[in-house]
């Protein structure tokens, strides 16, 4: 099944080295897990959109449930959908 979420989190000390490490590993790893997605950052809240197979989206929400770059993780909408709203992002800055 084919899924959807959007999530808020708090992440105020990142540095940019850390940010673009995150976008790094997203385009890579992302694309293997059929993910796709977009991730909006303000140097105080990360704000993504997830897109892939539930199971997948799981897993990965349970990854970033415990990477210690952000807090306060807070699914804003989680749904089924027919087709993605970003088929070609992988996280791309």
């Amino acid at each position: 099944m084919l899924s959807q979420y959007l999530y808020i989190s708090t992440a105020p000390n990142l540095s940019r080295d850390d940010v673009d490490s995150i976008l790094k590993a997203s385009a890579r790893n992302n694309p293997e897990r059929g993910i796709t997605g977009l991730l909006i950052y303000n140097w105080r809240n990360f704000l993504q959109l997830l897109e892939g197979e539930e199971s997948a989206l799981v897993a990965l929400m349970v990854r970033i449930g415990n990477d210690s770059r952000h807090t306060g993780i807070s699914i804003l909408d989680r749904k089924a959908i027919e087709q993605r709203s970003c088929p070609g992002w992988a996280m791309k800055r």
